[in-house]
Parts: C-alpha cells; sequence; structure tokens
C-alpha cells in the first residue's frame, strides 16, 4: 500500500465496473428512503484467491476498483490531521479510531457453503459465491470484534471449546467467547465460520498477530441486512480480558464522541472504515456519507432498518469491516458490503 506523504482530500469515484441490480423485486413497496431513487445493490468486496498461496501483491497491482490505492492510510501512519479540523481540539476521536482498529480483525474462510442460494431473495441478483459452493477456496474479508463474554468454574458453563481444549483431558475451566462482527456474504453460515480463521493484530507486517478458529455463526444468515456474528472461544485468558476492556473502552469513547458532536452528524457525515483490504495489515479511510436508505420492519416494535452508502474507499477484503459515522451511538453496527454506481455502501441495522 502506497503511503500518502499529506492529507489526501481527492473524492473515492464508483467502480466503473459495478453492476447495478435490483435490491428487491418490489423495492416502492419496500424501501423508504430520503432521496429519490431506490437502492440497487452492486459488487461486493470480499476477495476470493484461488490456490494454497494466493499472491496478495497480484490482487493490489491488479486492482480496477482503487489502482494504486492512494487513499487508504497504513493504520502506523494514522494521525489526527488526517481527520477535519473541528475533531483537532483534543485526540477524543482520534483515540477512537485507534481503538477501533484495535478490534478489526482480519478472516480467512477456506470453504464455501452448499446452501448459499443463487440469488438474493426476491430478485434476479446473482448472489456472491453462488457457483464457488463446496470448494475450498480462500475468502478474504474484514471483522471487528464487538462482544466479550468471560466464564469460570462459578459460571456453570462447562469448559472452553476450543481446538486446544477440544482434544484435551483436562480443558480449562477459565475461557472466553469472542464475538465477531462481518458480513454475510463474507461467512455465510456455520459451515463456513467452523473454517473461518480470525487474525487479531495485523497492524503491519511486524506485528505479533494472534489466530482463533472459528465455530459457528450466531442466528444463521441473514442476507437481508448482510450481517452476520461470529463466535470465536479461547482460554487465552489474558487475550480474552484485554479485548474485554477494549471493546468496553471503545463503547465508552463512542459515547464521548456522541455527547460532543452529535450535532454536527448531519453536518459532517464523517465516515470511517478501518479494512485489511486485499488481506494487507489494516488501512484507515476517511470520508463522508452520501445518502442513506431506510427500511420499516414488520414488526409491533416497529423496526426502521437504515444502510448506507459513503466514499469512504474500500477495496475487496474490506467487506464486513466496521462503518463507523461519529457522533452516533456505537449500537449503530453497520457492516461494509460493497460499491454500485453511488459509491460503497453498507449492510443494514436498526437505528
Amino acid at each position: 500500500m502506497e503511503t500518502p506523504n499529506k492529507v489526501r482530500k481527492r473524492k473515492l469515484e464508483p467502480s466503473s465496473t459495478s453492476e447495478d441490480v435490483p435490491y428487491f423485486e418490489n423495492p416502492d413497496k419496500v424501501i423508504k428512503t430520503d432521496q429519490a431513487g431506490v437502492f440497487y445493490l452492486g459488487n461486493h468486496d470480499a476477495e476470493i484467491c484461488y490456490g494454497a498461496e494466493p499472491d496478495l501483491n497480484k490482487h493490489v497491482t491488479g486492482c480496477k476498483k482503487n489502482p494504486g490505492h492512494k487513499d487508504f492510510i497504513p493504520l502506523k501512519d494514522f494521525n489526527i490531521n488526517y481527520l477535519p479540523s473541528r475533531y483537532h481540539d483534543d485526540d477524543l476521536l482520534y483515540e477512537t479510531i485507534k481503538t477501533l482498529a484495535a478490534l478489526t480483525v482480519q478472516l480467512k474462510t477456506k470453504f464455501t457453503s452448499l446452501e448459499r442460494p443463487e440469488f438474493y431473495p426476491g430478485t434476479q441478483a446473482p448472489y456472491p459465491f453462488y457457483k464457488e459452493r463446496g470448494r475450498r477456496v480462500i475468502r478474504l474479508g474484514t471483522g471487528r470484534v464487538w462482544r466479550v463474554d468471560k466464564y469460570t468454574e462459578i459460571d456453570k458453563k462447562g469448559t472452553c471449546r476450543c481446538a486446544k481444549c477440544q482434544i484435551s483431558s483436562t480443558p480449562s475451566k477459565v475461557w472466553g467467547e469472542i464475538c465477531v462482527l462481518t458480513a454475510t456474504h463474507v461467512v455465510f453460515d456455520d459451515s463456513e465460520a467452523k473454517q473461518t480463521r480470525c487474525v487479531l493484530g495485523f497492524d503491519d507486517n511486524k506485528s505479533p498477530v494472534v489466530s482463533l478458529d472459528g465455530w459457528e455463526a450466531e442466528g444463521g444468515a441473514n442476507i437481508e441486512s448482510d450481517r452476520c456474528e461470529l463466535k470465536y472461544f479461547t482460554c487465552n485468558f489474558e487475550l480474552v480480558d484485554e479485548l474485554d476492556k477494549m471493546c468496553q473502552r471503545f463503547d465508552g469513547l463512542c459515547r464521548e464522541v456522541w455527547d460532543k458532536y452529535k450535532s454536527f452528524v448531519d453536518v459532517d457525515k464523517l465516515t470511517i472504515i478501518v479494512s485489511h483490504p486485499h488481506g494487507f495489515p489494516k488501512q484507515v479511510s476517511v470520508g463522508r456519507w452520501t445518502h442513506k436508505y431506510e427500511r420499516d420492519d414488520n414488526f409491533e416494535d416497529e423496526i426502521t432498518w437504515t444502510r448506507y452508502v459513503y466514499n469512504a474507499c474500500t477495496c475487496p477484503g474490506s467487506s464486513g469491516a466496521f462503518v463507523y459515522r461519529p457522533g452516533y451511538v456505537v449500537l449503530y453496527l453497520h457492516p461494509h458490503s460493497g460499491s454500485n454506481s453511488q459509491g460503497n455502501y453498507s449492510g443494514e441495522y436498526w437505528g
């Protein structure tokens, strides 16, 4: 990835190769939007690699979406000057983004589920990787640790279910469950989750990393929202404790940012993404959201699902990354999904 010498303000143009296809068969009935038109699906941003050892440099040099990758900021180079001047009076937002980066993970999936549908529900839009069903090809994406549960013997939750403890005659009674959010098209169901490795760390090529083996996709596939929760187990209680504290810190910082900048959310429309484009170390991208789409649920609680379009840059490998919009509360959990003629877009979440 190229390191910028100064803050760049060039707007990321939508990929010219996107093929726009209807999101729903009857979008006027399902989609409500604050702008004219309906939402269209485009290209996903997962990276698929053929061969046992994928040549990631080849994927970067051959990238048609962001040739040169000049709008990505390597995490080690990211500083407060990449943010709008409004956020320079203290390190609050900067520290929030650095904490988000600490919770950002790379996902490596080695199997494609036989249950992937041919089309998105109610459309003739091809669903990602349908033609790869049953094949052992590597797929790269991004995720975010969003919840950690810690257990000891007094919790009566049994013993650790990590790979090491599964074959041990004395499995650990002190362990943790790490929940990672990503996009459904990256990891579709349990059969894929079990063969999805979560890589923590990987801030740069010299960073020590920790890898966890997958267990399940909580709640099954959610195709419409393109949001999936993965579960990982480990008896590395030091790691569990560290991630738990980091999650709590991120939640607290997000609330401080919300309290301080909530009056500017619809003015700045700031959008920040930390991801692993092309399977490379963490990169930060800064931009603005440009469109918001809303879809009302039919349940009694009248939940409204939202989806955002933005110009913060992404590439294949960025799918599943947390789309952070400073000034909104932390529970807006939108994963990055793909890009269409309007720009990059997220999956859905309620708000």
